[in-house]
């Protein structure tokens, strides 16, 4: 799933998969947008870091692993021009 969460979204683990927040979340505000640095669930003993950034596409390891960086900017240019926020894979 492609996904570009908006201020009010839940997070998502690094595979892409909506995940249980566990632990702090710190928010910063940065040229306008809204950045949001986390850790999710990951098992029953481990957590996984990520990351989301306000109207930004959410990379993490499934979207690496079928497109490079240059493919994924232009996803997420496709998207934003459509006012897509979700597009499955």
């Amino acid at each position: 799933m492609l996904y570009i969460p908006t201020r009010q979204e839940i997070a998502l683990d690094c595979f892409g998969k909506r995940a249980k927040i566990v632990g702090e979340v710190v928010k910063m505000e940065g040229n306008g947008k809204l950045f949001a640095f986390y850790y999710t669930q990951f098992g029953d003993n481990a957590t996984c870091s990520m990351n989301m950034k306000e109207d930004e596409l959410v990379r993490h390891v499934g979207t690496s692993a079928k497109f490079t960086s240059h493919q994924l900017d232009d996803i997420e240019t496709d998207m934003l021009a459509k006012g897509e926020r979700v597009r499955e894979l």
